[in-house]
C-alpha cells in the first residue's frame, strides 16, 4: 500500500474532513479564491522541515510581493500572516504564491551558507531545500481547503485555468450535489477530492470508480460491473449504442485501473501517482457531465441562481421586521356588547 505521507491527519483534521464532507453533501464544492489562516499555520510550519532557510524563503516571498502584487506594498510580513494568521485571506493567497515562488527559484540556484543554531553561533551550512515534496503538500493543504489555486508547472495558478476542472470536475459536483437521487455519487467524487488531497492516489481512484458506479445506479443502470451498467445503461435507453460506444473504452480504463491502482489491491509504492488520480477523478465527472445533457457553462449558472436565490431569502429573513402582538382581542366586541370603557 502507498504510505499516507509524512503528516498523516490527526484527531482534529480527521473530524474536520468530516464536518465538510457532509457540508459539501449538502450544499456541494465551494471553491475559495482565498487562503484561510488554517493552510498559511500548516505552511509556515511545513516550511522548517523543507528547508534549512525558512527566512531566507520569507524574505525573498516579501520581496517578490512587493513587486508581483496588486497594490505593490507589502502591509503584513509573510511570516505574519503564516504563522500569526495577521492580514486578509486574500492576502495570504499572495502570500503563499509568493513563497512557492521563493522556494522554487531558491532550490535552483541557492549557494549562500546559512546560519545555524542558536542566534550568532556563527555555525554555517550549505543551504539544502525539498522543493517537490514541499510543493506537492502544500497543494495538497489547498485542495483540503478547497482554495481554487495550486502550484503546477512553476506557476501558481487558479484550477480554473485548467480546461478540466472549469468544464469537468467543478460542473461535476454541482450538478451531483443539486440532486439527492445523485447524493451518492457527489459523496464518492468528493471522497476522491479528499483522499487526493491527504496524497492517497490509490483511495482516490478507487473512490471515482464507485462515485461513477451510484452515478450509473441513480440512473437506473445496474449492474456488478461498470461495464455491465453500461450494457445496462443502452439496454433501458439512458445511451444510445453510439454513446457506449464512445463510453465503453473509458469505462473500461476506469475498471482496469481501479483493479490495478485501487487502495483494495497491493502494489509497490510509487506505482500509483497523483496523475493516475487525477484522470480517475476527471473520467467519472466527465461521465456525470455527458450523461446529464447539460452544458457545463449551464450547470455552473444554474449553481450562481441558487446561491443568489439563496442570499435573496436569507436577507430578506433579516429583514423582515418581528411580528407585533396582536392587541386588537382586547377591544373586539359584538353589536350586542357594551361599550368597553
Amino acid at each position: 500500500m502507498s504510505s499516507v505521507g509524512r503528516f498523516s491527519p490527526l484527531p482534529s483534521e480527521i473530524r474536520r474532513r468530516q464536518a465538510l464532507a457532509e457540508l459539501e453533501a449538502r450544499e456541494g464544492v465551494n471553491w475559495l479564491e482565498s487562503c484561510p489562516p488554517s493552510v498559511g499555520h500548516k505552511v509556515y510550519a511545513l516550511l522548517g522541515g523543507m528547508t534549512n532557510a525558512t527566512y531566507r524563503v520569507l524574505t525573498h516571498a516579501d520581496r517578490h510581493r512587493t513587486v508581483g502584487s496588486a497594490e505593490g506594498s507589502v502591509e503584513v510580513d509573510a511570516w505574519r500572516s503564516l504563522e500569526n494568521g495577521d492580514g486578509s485571506d486574500e492576502d495570504r493567497l499572495d502570500v503563499v504564491a509568493a513563497v512557492m515562488y521563493a522556494f522554487a527559484s531558491l532550490a535552483k540556484g541557492d549557494e549562500d551558507l546559512v546560519e545555524v543554531g542558536e542566534w550568532n553561533s556563527q555555525e554555517w551550512e550549505k543551504p539544502w531545500y525539498r522543493p517537490t515534496e514541499f510543493e506537492e503538500t502544500v497543494n495538497d493543504f489547498l485542495l483540503g481547503a478547497r482554495v481554487n489555486w495550486e502550484f503546477r508547472d512553476g506557476r501558481f495558478l487558479p484550477r480554473t485555468s485548467s480546461v478540466l476542472h472549469d468544464e469537468v470536475v467543478q460542473p461535476a459536483t454541482l450538478l451531483l450535489e443539486a440532486d439527492p437521487k445523485f447524493s451518492k455519487a457527489s459523496a464518492g467524487l468528493q471522497l476522491a477530492l479528499t483522499r487526493l488531497s491527504e496524497n492517497r492516489p490509490d483511495a482516490a481512484i478507487t473512490d471515482a470508480g464507485a462515485a461513477l458506479q451510484e452515478l450509473f445506479r441513480a440512473l437506473g443502470a445496474t449492474g456488478n460491473s461498470i461495464g455491465d451498467q453500461l450494457n445496462a445503461a443502452q439496454r433501458i435507453g439512458l445511451i444510445t449504442a453510439a454513446d457506449r460506444n464512445l463510453m465503453k473504452p473509458i469505462t473500461d480504463w476506469v475498471n482496469a485501473d481501479r483493479s490495478d491502482h485501487g487502495n483494495a489491491h497491493a502494489h509497490r509504492d510509487g506505482d500509483v501517482t497523483r496523475a493516475d488520480a487525477w484522470l480517475a477523478i476527471h473520467v467519472a465527472a466527465a461521465l456525470a457531465v455527458r450523461l446529464s445533457n447539460q452544458e457545463p457553462r449551464e450547470i455552473n449558472a444554474a449553481r450562481a441562481r441558487r446561491d443568489e436565490q439563496r442570499r435573496l431569502r436569507e436577507a430578506a429573513e433579516v429583514a423582515r421586521p418581528e411580528a407585533l402582538p396582536d392587541t386588537r382581542g382586547s377591544e373586539r366586541f359584538s353589536s350586542g356588547d357594551e361599550t368597553p370603557f
